[in-house]
């Protein structure tokens, strides 16, 4: 047996079952297992990765690169062989199917159905258009329909659904907070109200407007269907305040959460903006350094500088003291303190909201004055959140009394769950500096919950009512994207009645689509809300039952 060609002198001293594993290696052509590697053996590769797939602690100091050396292939290519070996090695040899079932294969019967269901699938969630569906249905099928064909289908299901729709009752969901966003697509203003719990869109109309009147009539409308509104959540549009007063719901007024995403990006733009005219004021003042410093003038040092310094420090002064201001002002819409997790009460946050304000008001600026004074006129609809909050905690408390009989252990679970909430909440929106104490705060819970399915119910309840303390508008945006993605899609529409037959489809799809991941994972929008239909099947309820 011929020994493997050593390309340099082995001068380590190896534990005996490498060093015997090595000089029985016996070299070969190359092996499927890596292709590219045509100098190398199966022998060769099965040895490498079998020692590359040891732990790294048990591994001997400077395998890696003997081994690199000795087979003559570079680090990165050892490091992989292991991984790619495995797979070549664990993949399954395809299965032949039994000639019955080939045969049952290619007897799929194409029929009208399967062509209606498969166009109206393409479109949701497939998001094609009707071109690149001809070419699916030539390739797919060996069928041929023409665009209008195709268009026709669509329209015809899109009135089908909007007949659903207005047969759906929305009384099973109880009451529920309801989102209300607008987004524009051709100029035509679409109308959106939707359950943020369930994510269920309640309505969705192509309207001639987006006025007071407009909102009012779907309000109403929306109520002839069985919602339930327990409260609003809104930016700060002027229109929204006239429309309950339209539709006479006047006592929903002390009911009305603004959007507080809109808020916290706005504050943020305008602290750029400020920081933006701090450095252009630096930039005038190096200017005018570097011309005294060419040729000194004192009218230029005394009319021109003196000003351009001045400025300057106040422009950076104004940017330091809303940046501060800015931090208070996000403080005081906090649900959990984070240090402690301790869970926010309403006095707490509307002093911090009052003084963050006032202090604001100071600043000599026109932009930031503008700012403040929006927020004032909203001041008293920012924190309707915790009214909410407030209500929901009063029953669980009750019933963690029933679990924990002493009111400061009480405490100490509630901040537990809370701050494990919050920093899952810091997780998901991508602050990863705090997933060390996020993993121990779960841990931390895991093993005060372990044992009692009673505290664990009761710690996925406070988690809940968490998630559930509405404060942004954001899910109605979400949604405003994708349906943006939906209709830029079809590019255009020929009216605003073809555009409702489109829209009529996507909320139907929408609120029966089954979430494959999240935590509203294994569930349609309408499972969620507690409306129930005869089929899950979207396509069934507009008359395409799948044979």
């Amino acid at each position: 047996m011929a020994l493997y060609p050593q390309t340099t002198t082995n001068l380590a001293l190896w534990p005996e079952p490498i060093e015997v594993g090595y000089q029985l290696l016996g070299g070969g052509d190359g092996s499927a297992l890596a292709p590219k590697l045509t100098h190398l053996g199966i022998a060769d590769l099965l040895f490498m990765s079998s020692i590359m797939l040891a732990p790294r602690d048990r591994r001997p100091w400077g395998i890696a690169t003997w081994l690199a050396d000795v087979f003559d292939i570079s680090r990165p290519t050892l490091y992989s062989l292991p991984k790619r070996v495995m797979e070549r090695l664990l993949a399954a040899p395809p299965v032949a199917l039994p000639d019955q079932q080939v045969k049952a294969v290619h007897q799929i019967e194409v029929n009208a159905t399967r062509l209606q269901r498969t166009i109206l699938t393409a479109a949701f969630p497939g998001k094609m258009a009707l071109r690149p569906l001809q070419e699916l249905l030539a390739e797919a099928f060996d069928e041929s329909r023409s665009i209008g064909w195709m268009s026709e289908l669509l329209t015809e299901a899109g009135q089908k659904a909007g007949q659903v729709l207005k047969q759906i009752d929305f009384s099973a969901a109880g009451p529920v907070l309801v989102l209300r966003d607008e987004t524009f697509f051709q100029d035509r203003p679409v109308l959106l109200m939707v359950d943020p719990l369930s994510s269920t869109i309640l309505s969705a109309v192509v309207a001639p407007d987006r006025q007071a009147d407009t909102w009012g009539l779907l309000l109403l409308m929306a109520q002839e269907q069985g919602v339930k509104i327990a409260g609003l959540v809104e930016d700060m549009a002027r229109m929204y305040p006239k429309s309950l007063r339209e539709a006479g719901l006047d006592d929903l007024e002390k009911s009305v959460q603004k959007d507080l995403w809109h808020l916290e990006r706005d504050g943020g733009q305008l602290g750029r903006d400020l920081e933006r005219a701090a450095f252009q004021a630096t930039k005038r003042v190096l200017t005018l350094e570097a011309r005294l410093r060419k040729a000194w003038c004192d009218d230029l040092f005394f009319n021109e500088y003196i000003p351009a310094v001045a400025a300057e420090e106040k422009r950076y002064a104004q940017h330091d003291e809303f940046v501060t201001c800015l931090s208070h002002l996000f403080d005081a819409l906090e649900i959990v303190d984070l240090p402690s997790g301790a869970i926010r009460d309403h006095s707490t946050n509307a002093w911090l909201l009052e003084e963050a304000l006032c202090a604001m008001s100071n600043i000599d600026e026109a932009r930031v004055q503008q700012w403040v004074k929006t927020l004032r006129r909203h001041q008293a609809q920012l924190l309707t959140w915790m009214t909410w909050l407030t209500s929901a905690l009063a029953g669980f408390q009750t019933q963690l009394a029933q679990v924990l009989e002493h009111p400061s252990t009480q405490i100490q679970f509630i901040q537990l769950v809370a701050k494990q909430w919050r920093l899952r909440q810091a997780l998901v929106n991508g602050q990863r500096h705090w997933q060390p104490a996020a993993d121990r705060t779960a841990a931390m819970l895991q093993c005060v919950t372990a044992g009692s399915p009673a505290l664990a119910a009761l710690a996925q309840r406070l988690a809940d009512i968490l998630d559930a303390a509405c404060r942004t508008s954001s899910l109605v945006e979400c949604i405003n994207g994708m349906l943006k993605q939906f209709l830029h899609n079809r590019r255009s529409f020929a009216s605003a009645d073809a555009m409702q037959t489109y829209l009529n489809l996507f909320t139907l799809w929408h609120n029966m689509r089954v979430y494959q991941r999240g935590k509203r994972q294994g569930q349609s929008p309408y499972q969620r809300a507690g409306i129930q239909l005869h089929t899950d099947d979207w396509l069934e309820l507009l008359g395409f039952a799948d044979a």
